[in-house]
């Protein structure tokens, strides 16, 4: 189309054929629109001079990108809690986070947050919403922690991610620490006797009586136990040089269950109590398969992978309910590591053999032989000690 000779300047026809309005403003020039008319674009130039001389002028490339801010504004605004626990979920996963840590943030998610305060959006979630929601959990301790510290953290990493537009979090309810709650289980005497452990070995199935004394005296955490294979003993036909190898867990919270490597910085080799050697030697013989990588703890019917959780935490139930009810198996590791304390292990000592990175952690044990010496020493009768001759 050719340029009206009547069409003023800073009005062009485009290849389109529609009339296009560019004006210069401060040093640059600005796209007013197209129009189909040139009365439309005259129209348009004339209200944008008429702004510019003003002092009003907002170039419309500016206008479309405070709209289009507008909008992101709106939507992350609108951001529910359920919608952004599942992107946080996912964004954990792929930081790399463990199967099993994702597995257990997404059921939590699923089974209490989203019930509960999932139709909300972030920045309308208040103390008192979160409050009711862990107060319907009371009853049971452990399920309340876990609740409050995803939603402690999802709150957090909503603040870093710039989700919800919220910058504060309304968690408010008080953690207490796991230090302070397993100081103060074993203060509690969250440990068992020698008698108590023979009791509880005696008290499971045949084909389960050493995970009770490798989890004791070995100190072993529960998917270290169900993680052995055979070629993890050496040396059992001397048994003061005999060792187990500590390489693996069976890591039963993966999708599905699976050998993983142990709990970072806990892969150990430790020596065996001497009374163990002739028991471990026995399992083998009688329930344990012949290739070296077997589990020592086999599967009735699937040989070839370790007794599953579920049947092995019901034999354990079962045999706590007869000699320490509600006794934890994990409680055999602090009764192992405590009376490994009591010999004079050096604090670097019960850290090997706990599998422990963090002294802090490694310390309650001598803590709690400490706490013991006490009461000991509290029973004694000194008086009179000087009288005898």
């Amino acid at each position: 189309m050719a340029k009206p000779a009547s069409m003023p300047r800073g009005i062009n026809v485009s290849a389109e054929g529609m009339f296009r309005v560019r004006l210069y403003w401060r040093g640059k020039q600005h796209s007013i629109g197209n129009y189909y008319t040139l009365g439309d674009a005259k129209a348009a130039m004339a209200i944008a001079r008429s702004e510019m001389a003003r002092g009003i002028f907002i170039p419309p490339s500016a206008m479309r990108q405070n709209r289009a801010s507008q909008d992101v504004l709106e939507l992350v605004e609108a951001t529910t809690v359920a919608q952004w626990g599942y992107d946080w979920i996912e964004r954990l996963e792929g930081a790399g986070r463990t199967p099993a840590t994702i597995r257990s943030y997404r059921s939590t998610l699923k089974a209490h947050i989203v019930p509960s305060i999932g139709h909300m959006r972030l920045m309308d979630v208040a103390s008192a919403d979160i409050d009711t929601m862990l107060g319907k959990l009371k009853a049971t301790p452990g399920a309340w922690t876990n609740v409050a510290r995803v939603t402690r953290s999802m709150f957090l990493a909503a603040i870093s991610a710039g989700a919800g537009g919220i910058t504060a979090s309304p968690f408010a309810a008080h953690i207490e620490s796991t230090r302070k709650r397993r100081d103060r289980g074993l203060a509690r005497s969250d440990l068992a006797t020698p008698a108590e452990v023979e009791a509880l070995a005696t008290a499971v199935p045949e084909s389960l009586r050493v995970s009770v004394m490798l989890g004791a005296w070995c100190a072993m955490r529960q998917g270290e136990v169900l993680g052995l294979q055979r070629r993890d003993f050496r040396h059992l036909e001397d048994a003061p040089r005999a060792t187990v190898n500590i390489a693996r867990q069976w890591n039963a919270k993966a999708t599905p269950p699976t050998y993983t490597t142990p709990k970072a910085g806990s892969a150990r080799e430790l020596s065996i109590p001497n009374e163990l050697v002739p028991m471990i030697r026995d399992h083998l013989e009688r329930f344990t398969p012949a290739p070296d990588d077997a589990p020592v703890l086999p599967r009735k019917g699937k040989p070839t992978v370790p007794v599953s959780q579920s049947s092995f935490d019901l034999a354990w139930r079962t045999a706590r309910e007869a000699v320490r009810p509600g006794f934890r198996f994990h409680s055999l590791r602090h009764t192992g590591l405590t009376e490994y304390a009591r010999t004079g292990a050096t604090l670097a000592e019960l850290m090997y053999r706990g599998g422990h990175t963090s002294a802090e952690v490694a310390m309650r044990y001598q803590h709690a032989s400490l706490d013991r010496d006490r009461s000991n020493t509290s029973r004694m009768s000194v008086f009179g000690l000087g009288e005898q001759s």
